[in-house]
């Protein structure tokens, strides 16, 4: 791939405008411009279009993007092997890809677009993922950061890095080489930590450790086996005392009356049960009635939708129509503006002629009217700067007045969630008393009792007129300490209340709330200002004195000088421009055409969107009848709701207590099971007992501590051979690193055979090794003596960085997948010497390699030579 035309527009610096850099070579090509040029703005956006996505809005793209907004735009014409190609994209305001070849008909668009450019770029690994553009900054050869970002890039470079080099390293990579060997090496690796520490010992829940326990387990049953001989006389006291309790537990009176308790309960509570099953029912009624109601809802809001959509398409078809007629009339405009721009050039130089002589005075003039009318521009920005700032200053002002912040606010709601929750709490396990009086109304701390049931959280006293008083308390101590945590939670809200300055939570919110308007009403003041007065208002008032001395010191006129000042400006003028202008109208007449073209493309989209529009909606009159037609169905569905809403109020109100019947049942039931757990486990431990004194009667107690043995010595010989397997892996794992190492010089090679001649041109004689991990140049050793990268100066590692990546460069050439390398003010920390060196390099490798160099240092990079490219910027 070969780069030939950048074009950018509404990008960054270039708001409202296109900037094309253009005459891009073969060889080096060279964009010598001052800072703040846009030499990385070109940079980025040929990242961002070979890199991201077109509707994406990360940070990147959003970098991208103007002060004054709108939407960026970047396009590359590319030379390939099929032919040259224009690649382009539009981000954020209704966002585009395409791609189109030398005659511009479009290959692709949209994602198709992205997965061509895709395939280009080889999956994003032969671009800038650390390889072979170098952005403005960066010496190193990967990112140096620990975010995920860069780590990313540091993976994505790593894997490129290793496809090339066994693409061109022949049959290394087969074993010993590459990624195979790394594969073989994880699977030893695998296999000996499942069985072994990294110190060689049993690992937890492998074979080996689970061989030795079980040797372990064995022997330990075994010293288990030999007292059992002397259990048996206990064993036949104790089946004795069994029996005896077994006769007790199957007395008939006392299990007929467990029974009739049992049955009992059981009744109430299957009775509680059927009605709460009804009311189960009437609530999935309800629930259902309710989904339907949603449904309808949905059908409706969908519908609408559709119709919405074709009244959108069929605005937009409009829209598009009329900005095709008015192009084409834009273009029969311009080029008629083009021919009467030429007959006025040649008018106006005979015009030019005669007030020639008078210009000097009357261009004193005409400065001097400028001044004025600056300094009224001027006098009205700063009035309006001087308001703004007067605003902003009280915005702040009522701003730092409040001291409400987002943290107080959520810890404040934690704290009420927190003592409602307590409340409930205490609620839910306080006394209930409820006071049905005769006459006069009990009194609760001076206050008569309120009707229903009142929880008692504390202990309390409650004054009976004609009686007394009556002392209640709760009982237990979960009340108290629900009560101290109800306390607890009110001084927490209280002094996150009294941190804000405030009496209630609602106050904080909206106290919040008008924060945030100040805060946004402070940030658009502040734009404001910025927009009126950029640099600040003594700076304004400043030009504001400059533009009045101006205009106070302009010349004495001797005669008409508002007349003559006119006709020679209008005539100088047209006279400068004139043939300038006929130039740009063909240019502007050639740019209507291309307008005119692609708002034809528009109405032709925006027809075939209508069309989908309506063939999805389908006829508007039926889709309106069906909108009624389910509109009409709402209000029986909402019914339906209140009737199933009603049915199970009635339900719940005459539903009997369920846990109170089950309680009772539990009650019944234990006593019934524990009766039987008790029989169970008697007549368990009878059976056991007899089977244990049969079994130790019966059996030989010396065979069965043989059969323990022999399974012991079995266990034991298989974690042996388990460390055996151990010691072989390991020994597996070193041969295994001792042959990648030998192979990494044969590995190595491409790349150091591309770097040699290079290295050569800068430091004659030395020599670069590189970490078999990374793949990237890790020490130079010059004079004999070996230096890590990490210690040579700031220009050598850069000079070193991108030798390798025109090593690289070479290699990827080689290996049929040609891409340009593009240098962003690099070279910033060589010599005069090193750098005329590097210069050299570049120029060798430029023999059959594009380069770009993007730099603000002119006089330096005046020696580099090849192709200079140009900028041209036009209005959109």
């Amino acid at each position: 791939m070969r780069l030939r035309v950048i074009e950018l527009t509404n990008v960054r610096r270039f708001a409202g405008q296109r900037a094309r850099l253009g005459q891009i070579g073969d060889g080096i090509t060279v964009l010598s411009q001052p800072n703040e040029f846009g030499k990385s703005t070109f940079f980025d956006a040929l990242h961002a279009l070979f890199f991201e996505r077109h509707n994406s809005r990360n940070a990147a793209i959003k970098a991208l993007q103007p002060h004054a907004g709108g939407a960026p735009e970047v396009a590359a014409e590319v030379d390939l092997a099929e032919g040259r190609f224009r690649i382009a994209k539009r981000w954020l305001n209704r966002p585009q890809a395409q791609v189109e070849d030398a005659t511009g008909r479009l290959i692709a668009q949209a994602d198709e677009a992205e997965a061509w450019i895709d395939r280009l770029m080889g999956g994003g690994l032969a671009g800038p993922s650390g390889l072979l553009w170098v952005r403005q900054g960066l010496m190193g050869l990967e990112p140096d950061g620990s975010s995920t970002d860069d780590k990313r890039e540091r993976e994505r470079g790593l894997s490129a890095r290793r496809d090339l080099l066994s693409s061109v390293a022949g049959e290394i990579d087969m074993m010993t080489g590459g990624r195979r060997m790394d594969t073989v090496i994880d699977r030893v690796t695998d296999a000996l930590t499942r069985l072994a520490t990294g110190t060689g010992r049993p690992k937890a829940g492998g074979e080996w450790a689970r061989a030795v326990e079980e040797a372990g387990t064995l022997a330990a049953e075994e010293a288990e086996l030999r007292p059992r001989a002397d259990r048996l006389s206990v064993d036949l006291i104790r089946r004795a005392e069994v029996q005896s309790s077994l006769a007790r537990l199957t007395d008939p009176t006392d299990s007929a009356a467990r029974a009739q308790t049992l049955a009992q309960a059981e009744a109430a509570h299957q009775a509680a049960q059927a009605h709460q099953a009804e009311v189960a029912k009437a609530e999935t009624a309800l629930r259902l009635a309710r989904l339907d109601a949603e449904h309808l809802q949905r059908d409706v809001q969908a519908a609408e939708t559709r119709a919405a959509r074709l009244g959108e398409a069929r605005a937009a078809l409009t829209k598009a129509q009329e900005v095709a007629t008015k192009a084409r009339a834009r273009a029969a405009d311009l080029t008629e503006r083009d021919r009467a721009a030429t007959e006025s050039a040649e008018a106006l130089a005979v015009k030019t002629r005669d007030l020639r002589n008078r210009l000097q005075q009357a261009t004193r003039a005409q400065t001097a009217h400028a001044a004025r009318i600056k300094a009224d521009d001027l006098q009205r920005r700063l009035d309006r700067a001087t308001e703004l700032q007067a605003m902003l200053d009280k915005t702040q002002a009522a701003r730092a007045r409040i001291r409400v912040t987002a943290k107080l606010l959520d810890a404040a709601d934690k704290a009420q969630s927190a003592l409602d929750l307590a409340r409930a709490r205490a609620e839910a396990q306080a006394v209930t008393i409820e006071a049905h009086p005769d006459g006069p109304a009990a009194l609760r701390d001076g206050q008569p009792l309120p009707a229903g049931p009142v929880p008692i959280l504390a202990a309390t006293e409650i004054t009976l007129p004609g009686f007394g008083r009556l002392h209640i308390s709760p009982g237990h101590a979960r009340g108290a300490d629900s009560a101290a945590e109800m306390t607890r939670a009110d001084q927490d809200l209280a002094r996150l209340l009294a941190e804000a300055q405030v009496d209630t939570l609602t106050t904080a919110r909206s106290q919040w709330a008008e924060a945030q308007r100040l805060d946004a009403e402070a940030k658009e003041g502040a734009a404001l200002r910025a927009e009126v007065a950029p640099e600040g208002l003594e700076p304004l008032r400043a030009a504001l004195a400059q533009a009045r001395a101006e205009a106070a010191d302009a010349p004495q006129e001797a005669e008409d000088a508002a007349s003559l000042t006119e006709a020679l400006a209008a005539a100088e003028a047209d006279e400068q421009t004139a043939r300038a202008t006929a130039k740009a109208a063909h240019d502007l007449a050639v740019a209507a055409g291309e307008t005119r073209a692609a708002a034809e493309a528009n109405r032709s989209s925006a027809e075939r969107q209508f069309e989908a529009a309506l063939s999805e909606a389908g006829d508007p009159d039926a889709l309106a009848a069906h909108i009624a037609d389910l509109r009409a169905r709402q209000p029986a569905l909402a019914s339906a709701c209140v009737g199933a809403e009603g049915a199970l109020d009635r339900l719940r109100a005459t539903a009997p207590d369920l846990a109170t019947t089950e309680a009772r049942l539990t009650r019944a039931r234990g006593a019934v099971e524990q009766s039987a757990r008790d029989l169970a486990k008697a007549r368990e431990d009878l059976a056991s007992l007899n089977a244990t004194i049969a079994a130790l009667a019966e059996e030989g107690i010396e065979e069965r501590l043989a059969s323990l043995a022999e399974a012991r010595a079995e266990a034991e010989a298989r974690a042996a051979r388990y460390e055996a397997e151990v010691r072989a892996l390991t020994r597996l794992r070193r041969a295994l690193d001792e042959a990648r190492t030998l192979a990494r010089d044969a590995y190595f090679g491409p790349v150091l055979r591309e770097l040699q001649p290079l290295l050569s041109i800068l430091y004659p004689g030395a020599q670069l090794t590189i970490d078999d991990t990374s793949l990237l140049p890790a020490t130079l050793t010059r004079n004999g003596q070996a230096e890590t990268l990490d210690i040579l100066s700031g220009g050598t590692r850069e000079q070193v960085a991108i030798l390798t990546r025109l090593a690289f460069a070479r290699l990827f050439a080689a290996s049929g997948r040609p891409v340009p390398v593009i240098l962003d003010d690099a070279l910033v920390h060589s010599d005069d010497d090193r750098i005329e060196a590097m210069f050299d390099a570049l120029h060798r490798t430029a023999r059959d390699q594009q380069i770009l160099v993007l730099t603000c240092r002119q006089r330096a990079f005046a020696a580099l030579g090849g192709t200079r490219a140009e900028v041209t910027i036009d209005a959109t």
